[in-house]
């Protein structure tokens, strides 16, 4: 009694475990890709889902080599060679698998392959168990081909900027060689006009009419100029060629500095000087001083027509934490339509019969501030003043 009680359970639980086997079999159906060879490579079960990738009928496969009919012919002898080592020794082995289907279009499969062991230990069945992963490989080969054209690109724009790069050195050097040229080859007759002039004021000033002196001071005047201009686009070419030597500069000691440059040239006008409280910023020393020389040079000269100057300089932030300079005076001012040619050589809002000048100062502070990282700009109306503003880093931190 006791007996049949023992096989009864046992019968009981086989029953459990083969339900439980043939619901785990059904699961891995529904969506895994399963197929059984024997150690010889031929086919012994395949599943609907392979059935449906591959596009045999299972009847078309039953006792087929694996390898016959389904070997694409993309993975080298090696990759096969390995695999079957891994397997015969009865371990498992997993990788990814492009076959190729009845119709002859090829598929990618991430296999993991089980050996079934006998009683002797060796292989009696393999037992392969695979997902599609074909979109997610097709994908990865678009994103190759996607970075490859990439990489393309940036090797021709590398190269282009090489060949614009010395293009750019070609020119800068030409223009080197311009400025020697106005330097010396220029200078050099104007010296002469100059020094010609005088000795004929000199010695034949007295015998001249009133006319010819008007002339020889006119002709005076126009060298004097043309001097000062050849001054000014040499220094708008060296502000370009020349390198930064960039230390924190305290803007307040700066224009205290240059105020005292124009003492003497304004101690018979009413000017009220409102200087506010000025940040340091990180730039170089010289080039930041000729940028306050230039603006608050063309303060004085552009209120030199009110009878109560009043030139205000201040500082603001940006957005982006910048220092904002303002230079603000109560003078001739522009037409806010034309702001925008303020900053171009030669480009000039008045005659020289009211102001002098040579058009190239504003152009300079540009592209100083340029260099330094900044902008520049400027807000006017017709006898109503003008403001002159421009950002640059702040004091750099220590470290």
């Amino acid at each position: 009694m006791e007996r049949l009680t023992a096989r009864k359970q046992a019968e009981a639980q086989l029953q459990q475990a083969n339900a439980k086997l043939k619901a785990w079999a059904q699961a891995l159906n529904s969506f895994a890709i399963v197929e059984e060879t024997d150690p010889q490579g031929r086919i012994t079960y395949a599943n609907d889902p392979f059935c449906r990738i591959s596009k045999y009928s299972r009847e078309e496969v039953i006792g087929r080599d694996h390898r016959v009919i389904l070997i694409s012919g993309i993975h080298p002898r090696e990759f096969w060679k390995k695999m079957w080592g891994i397997i015969r020794h009865g371990k498992i082995w997993r990788g990814e698998i492009q076959n190729r289907a009845k119709d002859g279009t090829t598929y990618w499969v991430d296999t993991v392959i089980v050996p079934l062991l006998g009683r002797d230990e060796k292989p009696e069945t393999y037992l392969a168990i695979g997902f599609a992963i074909t979109e997610r490989k097709l994908a990865e080969e678009e994103w190759k081909r996607a970075e490859k054209e990439i990489q393309d690109l940036n090797t021709a724009l590398e190269g282009r900027v090489l060949e614009r790069t010395a293009q750019l050195k070609a020119v800068n050097d030409e223009l080197e060689a311009f400025s020697y040229s106005v330097s010396h080859d220029l200078r050099a007759p104007l010296r002469h006009v100059s020094g010609f002039v005088e000795l004929l004021q000199l010695e034949a000033g007295a015998s001249l009419s009133e006319k010819s002196l008007r002339y020889l001071s006119t002709i005076s005047k126009s060298a004097q100029r043309m001097g000062e201009l050849i001054d000014d686009l040499l220094t708008f070419a060296r502000i370009g060629k020349s390198d930064l030597q960039k230390t924190n500069v305290s803007l307040a000691a700066l224009v205290q500095d240059v105020l005292g440059d124009f003492q003497a040239a304004t101690k018979e006008r009413n000017i009220l000087w409102d200087i506010q409280l000025l940040p340091t910023v990180h730039a170089d020393p010289a080039l930041m001083r000729q940028v306050l020389v230039n603006l608050m040079s063309n303060a004085v000269k552009f209120t030199s027509a009110c009878d109560e100057a009043k030139i205000e300089i201040g500082s603001s932030s940006s957005p982006t934490g910048d220092a904002v300079i303002f230079i603000r005076d109560n003078g001739a001012g522009f037409d806010p339509r034309y702001a925008d040619k303020l900053f171009g050589v030669f480009q000039r809002l008045h005659s020289r019969d009211e102001f002098e000048g040579t058009g190239i100062g504003l152009a300079n502070i540009q592209r100083v501030i340029l260099r330094h990282g900044g902008r520049v700009w400027a807000e006017g109306v017709v006898d109503g003043g003008a403001t002159f503003s421009f950002s640059i880093p702040k004091q750099s931190k220590m470290i």
